[in-house]
């Protein structure tokens, strides 16, 4: 019995036209968008300009800094070479609001297909997220999972059909993306209803791939995304059955939200800000934005850890600097390696200029320069994270 994904030729389910993007949503669960816009020079070059360990190496003492990636590594991921930083082995790169986002946050294509997916007037709402690496091809199929709860519902004729769900999206940047999903068209659901119902009514994420194989054998696709030139915006329906493939690329998240999330953070964990406190989830993302780092949480609700999972604490303990520990424990803050200064009359008179809102604590006395020139942004840009009022 052959249980390998079938590898189907990109153009099946690619498209530059909208209305097609959505007819194969509707019928794969999945498509994806060349960025034909963006030339393979401009791609290079804002590859080039972003710095993939510029927060771990602030963290880092000086015996311990973290070599840059090359331009080769870049552009073929398969010599991306083993780093010892947090998150290497599962490619997770945390950089956040990078040259590489603002290209894409500003991009005509990607903009334009998100707003028309999330059915989206005026400007769209977007939180920051990373980047992830991937060195070589390999397929899982214990990762093959469905998101969400309330995920099937009956036609009039009593046929099971899986709810359309949110749409999720990935940008491969360079490299080959591969992206692995399960072809349900024109299959009885049946079955997988009813495994749902015994197992997964509650949080229906991971599928056993014997059941999938028995019920659905031949209808597992891989597809392999070719960014070594041009970049590819790929979207998927959280309810298709899908899985976490790996291949040599580099790939950028971009995370559109409905709303700006004004919960007030009552409390900071070892490895958020303390500064955090007291902000609405929303202010940390901007707050964080202005040092390229990440806000409270992550898009998907999860608590976000800048630099390494606290598991692995005792592992970088004795590389960081003094400034990251407290009472000889990991204690996280901004770093502190920028060179906007933000303190001064003339930079906060130009925000006012031009309408941009940034928490207050952000101007305190003690509060270490910004890593990112926030003027240096579009006002699209500044206004999709909301630093400007729509």
């Amino acid at each position: 019995m052959n249980t390998q994904p079938i590898e189907i030729p990109t153009n099946e389910i690619l498209s530059n036209n909208i209305n097609d993007v959505k007819v194969l949503l509707k019928k794969y669960g999945a498509a994806i968008i060349p960025i034909s816009n963006i030339s393979t020079e401009t791609r290079d070059r804002v590859l080039n300009e972003t710095l993939f360990y510029k927060t771990a190496n602030a963290i880092f003492n000086s015996e311990n800094q973290i070599e840059e990636p090359t331009m080769e590594e870049k552009l073929n991921p398969a010599k991306f070479k083993r780093r010892k930083v947090g998150d290497d082995a599962s490619g997770f790169i945390h950089e956040y609001s990078t040259p590489i986002h603002h290209l894409l946050l500003d991009n005509s294509i990607v903009i334009d297909t998100l707003k028309s997916l999330y059915n989206i007037e005026g400007t769209i709402k977007m939180a920051p997220n990373r980047m992830r690496i991937g060195r070589k091809f390999k397929n899982d199929a214990k990762t093959l999972h469905i998101e969400g709860r309330d995920i099937f519902k009956t036609d009039d004729n009593g046929k099971i059909e899986i709810i359309d769900g949110e749409i999720a999206t990935i940008i491969g940047f360079a490299g080959v993306r591969r992206f692995v999903f399960w072809d349900l068209s024109d299959r009885d659901l049946t079955p997988l209803y009813n495994y749902w119902k015994q197992y997964g009514t509650d949080e229906f994420t991971m599928i056993d791939p014997e059941f999938m194989n028995k019920h659905y054998l031949g209808c597992r696709r891989m597809v392999n995304v070719d960014c070594r030139k041009t970049p590819h915006l790929i979207v998927w329906r959280e309810t298709a059955p899908h899985e976490m493939a790996h291949s040599p690329s580099i790939s950028a998240y971009l995370s559109p939200i409905d709303k700006y999330n004004n919960t007030i953070v009552k409390y900071t964990t070892s490895y958020q800000p303390p500064c955090y406190k007291g902000l609405t989830y929303h202010e940390t993302n901007l707050l964080a934005i202005c040092y390229q780092m990440g806000g409270y949480d992550w898009p998907s609700g999860k608590k976000l850890y800048q630099f390494c999972h606290p598991r692995v604490y005792k592992y970088f303990i004795g590389r960081i600097k003094n400034d990251y520990l407290l009472n000889g424990k990991f204690k996280f803050d901004l770093i502190k390696t920028g060179k906007i200064d933000q303190h001064s009359i003339e930079y906060q008179e130009k925000l006012r200029e031009r309408n941009i809102k940034i928490p207050k604590i952000a101007f305190e006395k003690h509060m270490p320069n910004f890593v990112l020139d926030i003027l240096s942004l579009s006002d699209n840009i500044l206004k999709q994270y909301g630093f400007i009022s729509n």
